[in-house]
């Protein structure tokens, strides 16, 4: 690649990779949608740069770009089966059901059968890679909230039987991080597992649910009620009190999903607290000695889960 190509404009770069993609220089043509993707993040480019990617078996960089427009790949049949393909030469087996789950119907059987497929070929291989990642999710609360999380996000590599199985294992283990324990009840109802499974909560007792008569978390009663009395509560006066407010909403309905109302029975009086912390305002609370001992609880939960990942920034950026 010359000096002169970063002289060039998008249109130029776009053209210019189109001429090496025509003659199967798949390489250089990646480079120049690149750089023209660095000038403009647009879909269209997008998938016109993961395919080259892909054709380039640059599977690792195409899955990173993928993620741009991750949710757009299913709005037709070309754009899902390029999806699909990147995830799978990713291992990306979790994501790629996922995907399917939220995908056109009929188009679901064909992903199946690839996932399937690609899942076999992996367990029978059983490469020592995979090894080391199944029993680094076995073991996933060793460690501080980052270490579970990057834990966590890794075993959506794992094959759906040996990840479901870890799971159901660690659905039960007390020194798992609330949010990551309510993270794979999430997936899992995404994934629609239809199968009962016991799970630990933040009362240090054990409940039952099966993932598939689960709805997901923001279409749950309780939460689109929360979400509302907020938005009255602020208005449109102070639109970063409502991202702040309704992300904090957001990680306090997670860690105690899929029991919503069972942790956030006095709706008013919680959406009250939270106001009110937020102004730092000193009025005086209605809840309930139960309903703030576990509004503390969720508070302190959120701070550690903030200061493991603020404490994993700032290592990263010392390396």
């Amino acid at each position: 690649m010359s000096e002169n190509s970063q002289q060039l404009t998008f249109d130029e770069l776009v053209k210019q990779g189109h001429l090496e993609f025509d003659h199967n220089n798949f390489h250089q043509a990646a480079s120049y949608f690149e750089m023209a993707y660095d000038k403009k993040q647009e879909l269209d480019l997008n998938r016109i740069l993961v395919g080259t990617l892909y054709e380039d078996q640059q599977f690792s960089l195409a899955n990173v770009y993928l993620e741009d427009f991750l949710d757009d790949y299913l709005n037709t049949e070309e754009l899902f089966k390029l999806a699909i393909n990147v995830l799978l030469k990713n291992q990306n087996f979790i994501y790629a059901r996922e995907m399917t789950n939220f995908s056109d119907p009929r188009w679901q059987n064909w992903a199946i059968d690839e996932i399937s497929n690609q899942e076999l070929s992996t367990r029978s291989q059983m490469s020592a890679t995979q090894k080391t990642l199944m029993q680094s999710f076995y073991h996933l609360s060793d460690g501080n909230f980052a270490k579970q999380r990057s834990r966590f996000e890794s075993s959506f590599k794992l094959p759906l039987h040996e990840w479901w199985s870890g799971v159901k294992f660690l659905l039960l283990d007390p020194y798992i991080n609330p949010l990551i324990r309510s993270s794979l009840i999430e997936t899992a109802q995404k994934l629609e597992i239809d199968e009962k499974v016991d799970f630990y909560w933040i009362d240090k007792k054990i409940y039952q649910v099966n993932p598939s008569k689960l709805k997901p978390l923001l279409q749950v009663d309780e939460y689109i009620k929360l979400k509302k009395m907020l938005d009255d509560e602020l208005g449109s006066d102070d639109p970063l009190a409502g991202e702040m407010l309704t992300a904090n909403l957001r990680m306090q309905t997670s860690i105690l999903y899929p029991k919503i109302s069972a942790g956030i029975f006095e709706l008013r009086n919680w959406i009250d607290e939270m106001i009110n912390q937020y102004q730092g305002a000193d009025k005086i609370s209605r809840m309930s000695d139960k309903q703030r001992k576990i509004f503390e609880q969720i508070e302190k939960l959120i701070d550690e889960i903030v200061k493991s990942e603020h404490e994993q920034e700032k290592r990263a950026s010392n390396n």
